[in-house]
């Protein structure tokens, strides 16, 4: 059979999400069936991420995305993972899994236009809950991963999880180490974020670049009260109509978990995708161990069930602008 181009999989894969949208992942074609993937080391977060954790769910969930864009065409990814650590400013690119394209006679329930069409939306959300049979859905698949999904639609639950994650990314805002590195991906106009093709755009966060930039480059304005009170209301709206939150619960603490939890979040989020429901990731609450502490007294986990490693909001939006990505030419290296 003919196998597919590993270029034109890496051309649907690179939508695929990132923490901060940083896109670590590149790719070396060795042949038509064999290619090595790779973590750019200068696109490690050491700082909010030290171990790794997250970015290797971000490459889960790309070499996921890569699979299904090749069940799309009859074959499939098969991987081999080198599970080496993901060490910063090693001066090169690091080995994360050994890739081969295998014919695939099976079913896939979810299409490659899922892919492109998937967004995160952090736009206000239309007031409804999102309905039990697509929460039920969702709980299945986690399950077939070994995870576990739970939602709720309390109000006041709901209220909570989404002030501590506003006052949790005010505070990593505040605190020098942890704006440094988010401030690296952070781009201040629209321009600047097409050039570059990574990063968080003013129009994909909800905010006007210029006070993003003022943000960063003016610290003291936003220690002023009424000016802490505007940003936080500006905030506040961009959370409007939030009714249904949920979190992930299972296996993650070894390299192996995260990069099957990455694999299953990707066929989490483009089944939301299907039923046109956007996702929102909290990801600071896990990130900042204060923050962690906060959430874990107000939802105490099960140790049986693992460690719940991801909180976000979810429902239906006005579509919502998407962020850049680099070319496909650009992540396929020599």
């Amino acid at each position: 059979m003919d196998l597919p181009a590993w270029t034109s999989l890496v051309e649907t894969a690179r939508w695929a999400p990132s923490p901060h949208n940083i896109q670590p992942w590149r790719l070396r074609v060795i042949d038509e069936r064999r290619a090595e993937l790779l973590c750019d080391d200068q696109r490690l977060l050491p700082e909010t991420d030290p171990s790794g954790r997250f970015t290797m769910v971000g490459l889960g969930i790309f070499l996921e995305t890569l699979a299904i864009a090749a069940r799309a065409e009859g074959a499939d990814v098969e991987a081999d993972y080198a599970l080496a650590p993901l060490v910063p400013d090693s001066g090169r690119l690091l080995p994360f899994a050994e890739l081969g394209l295998v014919p695939f006679e099976g079913s896939e329930p979810l299409s490659r236009d899922l892919i492109v069409r998937r967004r995160t939306s952090r736009l206000p959300y239309d007031g409804r809950p999102v309905e039990q049979e697509t929460l039920a859905d969702l709980e299945r698949i986690a399950t077939d991963w070994g995870q576990v999904a739970t939602f709720a639609s309390d109000p006041e639950l709901v209220a909570f999880i989404v002030d501590l994650n506003r006052e949790t990314l005010f505070y990593d805002l505040a605190d020098e180490v942890s704006r440094g590195e988010v401030g690296r991906w952070l781009r201040f106009s629209a321009r600047s974020a097409a050039e570059t093709g990574d990063g968080f755009s003013p129009a994909a966060l909800g905010f006007p670049g210029w006070l993003l930039r003022l943000f960063f480059h003016a610290r003291g304005v936003f220690e002023l009260p009424v000016v802490r009170t505007v940003v936080r209301r500006l905030y506040g709206r961009t959370m409007r109509g939030t009714r249904t939150i949920g979190w992930l619960e299972g296996p993650f603490e070894t390299p192996e978990d995260w990069i099957r939890s990455g694999r299953m979040l990707a066929r989490l989020w483009l089944t939301m995708t299907a039923r046109d429901v956007y996702l929102h990731p909290f990801g600071s609450i896990f990130t900042n161990e204060a923050a962690n502490r906060t959430l874990l007294e107000r939802i105490p986990t099960d140790p049986a069930r693992g460690r719940m490693w991801l909180i976000f909001r979810l429902g239906r939006s006005e579509e919502p602008p998407r962020s850049h990505r680099l070319r496909a030419d650009e992540l396929v290296v020599g």
